[in-house]
């Protein structure tokens, strides 16, 4: 009998060394990955993510109105295999970016990449943003409840990280029922995914997010900002630059960086326009599929222009 269970403990040891090298070299492409996340036939994959030791991969189920984000990670054919999802409603329909499997089987050798709109993106190509001056084309002297701006270095992003320390909440980043794919390069140069809130009536707006290659995705939901104001060129240049200054300020911690940014333009609470910024000064593979974080990891500021609300 103790022959045997010998034998059972150094086969149920085997199989995990077996199991856990099988799931690594999966985790090795991007279909092998895709298989591992399990994802099921009724979500839509509209964008995928690899960098050193994890894949994203970002879907859409029509039926549902579900975002959802699977993240799998294993640093070593010894490790455990990390896999967590984040899901968010959303009243956006993001069926138009829906993706081909076959470009799975393309994917680069380099890391990061992005898989996105029909496109692998790396350092080297990094998926050109809207400008500036589009955003203004299509927001500037109309009338909104808000516009924001997301900014991600690295990692697909949903949903929102409340920010904790111990018993204490102090709010949240993120940005919320969107997707906000990796930008792959510096904030600088403002390669931002932008959300605009447009009044549909008293009790409904309509949501546009626009995204790399003249990508909108659309639709109508709750009005999450009741006053509106007109988005004049001079509104949006000046919160962006106050923006871009809030950012460069030297922070306490050495090194820090500045791996997710929630920039909102809006009339929150005066009537004034107002600017607000938040920021993650960490960064950390899967810190974007965290529900929270310590709140001295993350940074504010906000200011008021002289324009009006309505």
């Amino acid at each position: 009998m103790r022959t045997l269970a010998v034998f059972g403990f150094f086969l149920i040891i085997l199989s995990f060394f077996a199991y856990n090298a099988y799931t690594y070299h999966q985790l090795s492409s991007a279909e092998g990955a895709y298989k591992l996340a399990g994802i099921p036939g009724d979500e839509k994959l509209i964008a995928a993510y690899h960098d050193n030791g994890f894949w994203q991969f970002a879907t859409y189920n029509p039926k549902t109105r579900e975002l959802k984000v699977y993240y799998l990670s294993q640093g070593h054919p010894l490790d455990f295999r990390i896999k967590k999802t984040k899901t968010v409603k959303t009243s956006l329909n993001y069926s138009p970016l829906a993706l081909d499997l076959k470009l799975l089987k393309k994917a680069p050798e380099e890391t990061p990449a992005l898989l996105f709109a029909g496109k692998w993106y790396t350092k080297e190509n990094p998926p050109k943003f809207p400008t500036v001056e589009q955003i203004l084309k299509e927001c500037g002297n109309k009338t909104i409840r808000r516009l924001s701006a997301y900014y991600a270095e690295k990692e697909l992003w949903i949903g929102a990280i409340t920010m904790q320390t111990g018993d204490a909440i102090y709010g949240g980043i993120g940005p919320g029922r969107i997707l906000v794919i990796p930008s792959l390069r510096s904030y600088m140069e403002k390669p931002f995914v932008w959300r605009v809130e447009i009044p549909a009536g008293r009790d409904r707006s309509q949501h546009i997010v626009y995204y790399p290659g003249g990508i909108a995705i659309k639709g109508y939901g709750e009005v999450v900002l009741p006053k509106a104001f007109v988005m004049e060129k001079w509104v949006l240049e000046k919160s962006l630059n106050a923006t871009l200054k809030a950012l460069a300020k030297p922070t306490p911690i050495s090194g820090s960086a500045r791996s997710f940014v929630d920039l909102t333009i809006s009339c929150w609470g005066s009537n004034s326009i107002e600017w607000s910024i938040m920021y993650i000064t960490r960064y950390w593979p899967g810190i974007s599929m965290q529900n929270k974080i310590p709140e001295g990891y993350v940074l504010s500021d906000y200011g008021q222009t002289p324009g009006k609300c309505q």
